[in-house]
């Protein structure tokens, strides 16, 4: 007799049941009643501003704690970590800045200056302006925080993770300092239920993939931007935190894809000084210098301002490649009065790239696979590759007696590059000469620029005896992109033929393209639309999120060419609505349940065979989970189910078909009726007592056309990742070790050797280890060693393009 056969959703959600059997010790403990004050408690709060400790401090203790924001201006702290009662703990804490904590209620302290407040009875807490409590963790802010639980999400709502009824990661500041994730790339990576696809050094072919489907839409300071912006290759000196919500996400970002909406959310300046300098040195020659200050520019701290600079030059494993880049970030914020703030910045950022370009060839012209080594650059030694990247925002916060709000959030951001570029892959080489190869060359000049904006007010209402809460929003977007044509892939009298791939080291002649131009490339994308979104409250427990979008979207892409003929294509979606529906549930304390549906619509730009652009993608999102939080939101659990239908899902043609349209040329596509996804997610990530931190998630999606094959070949169907620290308080104080791994099920594509065969990419895991010392107050030392067992691997499912070997980092990062 045998066992029962478990599907493949079945096993999934088996395997994952341990993500959430984490959560039910520290649900245990969250259950128990507040120590009293005579206890003594483990505590972890991180050197640095006094401001940030107390409120963390807060937060482990169950205590309130309140301050005149001048009393704490400028002050810091050595932190804390040992076991103490509250007093005990507040002291040490305390101890050097003049300041002492005194009663002023159960579980409640005022700070005041030592020796001028009377003991004889609890202090009122009647200052005019509190600036830290236990709920000073509630802003999102996760700088200083020492976690990596996300508190807030990226709704107009300011939901929590738990009130939001789609699946939500928060990647903290904590967690990209321990993992030192220098890209958003780099976060993605590391993100639950993420794939990229990286298949070129200069990451512009590069993917990104959530539940099986390219993510294309990217929020700063949760403003839409185009994913022509190139914002996975962003540096991460200059953001606190990215949130990611999975999932059709049109009512928040425009028209609606069925991935994932990414929201990087910048740092902003304090109301004290603050500065942080750090260096790197790391595997392949590889330096980094940065610094960060925060400072007030008047003596209340009523403005102020915060610069971000940073450095970087490094070769890399491949052959020939090197990269150079500069980072620098500004902001100003003023308060122009106690109830409206302004702030307006700036953001740059340059790369010069040599060597760099696309994958090598994958199979030899007999149909066997090749075996290149890692160090393996399939581009021309003249190579080249230069982006420039900025971005100017400005947002007007305005907050009502009554807790409306009102926002105007207003950007203009552009990612100029110039390319020239020549890759070996035009062929299949013979596996004994070599020869049979040549070069797709390209000559590529642009400069997408984007002007957004967006405005919304907010805020609770009474109705039927119960308090609701509604949004009222406008959003506008135009891209505008703009080039000359120049002959690409081929160039009369160019001589593409690589003698032999197997001896080549990138020595081609330069290609000369003066007097080459064929003319010049247009493309205006505009979106605009107005949004709703209502909370009902029927019940304490119960939540009904409902909303809708209306949007108007149009594209325009012309090709004047020198020679008289001009190629114009327009498309146009008048008046689309997308509506979205959420529920969430609160079984208790610490539990709730949610369900959710959202509408898909996605314009595309692929185009067919015949050079036609396919049909705007439609579909339907359902979702049904569960989320936990614990030790007022310092850990998070979750658990999701969704099912994905799709309309005009755009393939990729077999064979790699490529035809000529405006604009240049692309692959052919086609599209997939009646496409299905399902799958399920979980995760676990936040402080699981004061000296352990853990993320740790599981994802499987699983996506088949109408006649029930398997689609998406090049995503993995199973993923998972984990990343833990834990601080040694006892034996070698300020040392915490670190550790994780990412491991994804195996990937194919058919159709990519000379007869037809199968690229495949078995199943495999990336193991990563993290040692950081904290050598004085002021000063940390981390090591990363990244791929410790020098995994060998492909990182795109197209072949051709080796992950990283084992690497190492060391940082210093030194706080003022």
């Amino acid at each position: 007799m045998h066992p029962p056969r478990l599907t493949p959703l079945a096993r999934a959600v088996g395997s994952a049941v341990f993500l959430l059997a984490l959560a039910q010790a520290p649900a245990m403990a969250a259950d128990m009643p507040a120590a009293p004050a005579a206890a003594q408690t483990a505590f972890n709060v991180p050197a640095g501003e006094l401001s940030a400790a107390i409120a963390s401090f807060a937060v482990e203790a169950k205590v309130s704690v309140g301050a005149a924001a001048e009393l704490l201006q400028g002050m810091r702290t050595p932190g804390l970590s040992g076991s103490y009662t509250v007093p005990q703990a507040l002291a040490r804490l305390l101890a050097g800045t003049g300041l002492e904590a005194l009663p002023s209620g159960e579980r409640s302290y005022v700070l005041h200056k030592a020796g001028t407040a009377s003991t004889g009875a609890p202090i009122a807490a009647t200052l005019g302006e509190v600036a830290v409590s236990s709920s000073a963790l509630r802003d999102g802010t996760t700088e200083g925080k020492r976690s990596y639980a996300g508190l807030t999400s990226a709704t107009r709502l300011n939901l929590s993770l738990r009130e939001t009824p789609q699946a939500v990661s928060v990647i903290t500041r904590q967690q990209i300092e321990d993992q030192g994730l220098k890209t958003l790339q780099d976060v993605l990576v590391q993100s639950p239920g993420i794939t990229v696809d990286h298949s070129s050094s200069t990451r512009e072919y590069d993917q990104v993939f959530s539940r099986g489907f390219e993510v294309t839409s990217y929020m700063f300071d949760g403003i839409p931007t185009s994913k022509n912006l190139e914002a996975r290759t962003y540096d991460m000196a200059i953001y606190d935190r990215v949130e990611i919500i999975r999932g059709a996400t049109g009512l928040i970002s425009g028209t609606g894809s069925p991935s994932a909406a990414v929201n990087l959310v910048r740092k902003r300046p304090g109301r004290a000084f603050a500065a942080t300098a750090g260096a790197q040195l790391g595997s392949w020659d590889r330096y980094r210098i940065e610094g960060d200050v925060s400072t007030p520019l008047t003596a209340d701290g009523k403005v102020r301002a915060r610069l971000v600079a940073a450095h970087e030059d490094q070769r890399s494993f491949i052959d020939r490649y090197q990269q150079k880049k500069d980072v620098l970030y500004a902001i100003v914020e003023a308060d122009l009065s106690p109830s409206t703030v302004l702030s307006a910045g700036i953001s740059y950022q340059e790369e010069k790239l040599k060597g760099a370009g696309r994958e090598f060839p994958v199979f030899y012209a007999d149909g066997a696979q090749t075996r290149f080594p890692r160090s393996m650059n399939g581009t021309a030694a003249w190579s080249t590759y230069d982006r420039e990247q900025n971005m100017l925002f400005a947002t007007l916060d305005h907050y009502f007696d009554n807790d409306w709000i009102a926002k105007v959030a207003v950007s203009r951001s552009s990612n100029q590059y110039d390319a020239l570029q020549g890759f070996s892959g035009n062929g299949y080489p013979d596996r004994v000469t070599g020869g049979g190869m040549k070069l797709w060359l390209a000559n590529w000049h642009s400069k997408p620029q984007q002007t957004s904006l967006d405005a919304y007010v907010s805020g609770p209402f009474q109705a039927f005896g119960r308090k609701h809460e509604l949004v009222l929003g406008v959003s506008a977007s135009e891209l505008k992109t703009n080039g000359p044509i120049y002959p690409n892939w081929r160039l009369d009298g160019y001589d593409y033929t690589v003698p032999d791939i197997h001896a080549w080291h990138g020595a081609m002649p330069v290609p000369d393209y003066s007097g080459t131009r064929l003319g010049s490339a247009y493309d205006k994308e505009r979106e605009s639309g107005v949004y709703s979104t209502l909370r009902l409250r029927p019940t304490d427990a119960l939540s009904v999120i409902v909303g809708a979008r209306l949007s108007y979207w149009k594209r325009d892409i012309r090709s004047d060419y020198f020679n008289g003929t001009d190629l114009y294509d327009a498309m146009r979606e008048n008046g689309k609505i997308t509506p979205y529906a959420g529920v969430v549930y609160d079984l208790g304390q610490h539990w709730s349940a949610y369900a959710s549906y959202t509408s898909i619509f996605t314009p595309q730009s692929q185009r067919d065979v015949s050079s036609r652009f396919l049909a705007p993608l439609e579909g339907k999102n359902y979702e049904v989970g569960a989320k936990g939080e614990f030790f007022g939101g310092k850990l998070a659990t979750s658990a999701a189910l969704f099912q994905l239908k799709q309309e005009n899902l755009a393939e990729a043609d077999p064979g790699n078909i490529w035809i000529i349209g405006t604009g240049g040329g692309s692959y052919a596509y086609h599209t997939v009726k009646g496409a299905t996804t399902r799958g399920f997610e979980a995760e676990v990530s936040g402080q699981l007592r004061p000296d352990w931190q853990l993320t740790a998630s599981y994802a499987y999606s699983r996506i088949r056309n109408a006649a029930g094959e398997r689609i998406q070949t090049n995503q993995p169907q199973n993923m998972a990742k984990l990343w833990t620290t834990w601080r040694l308080a006892q034996g070698v104080p300020g040392l915490v070790l670190g550790g994780g791994v990412n491991w994804q099920s195996d990937i194919y594509m058919d159709d990519r050797g000379p007869n037809g065969e199968r690229f495949t990419q078995k199943a495999y895991a990336v193991a990563g280890l993290m040692a950081q010392y904290q050598v004085t107050p002021q000063l940390v030392a981390t090591l990363n060693v990244n791929n410790v067992f020098d995994k060998k691997y492909y990182s795109t499912g197209m072949g051709g393009y080796y992950g990283d070997p084992r690497n190492a980092m060391l940082s210093l990062r030194y706080q003022f």
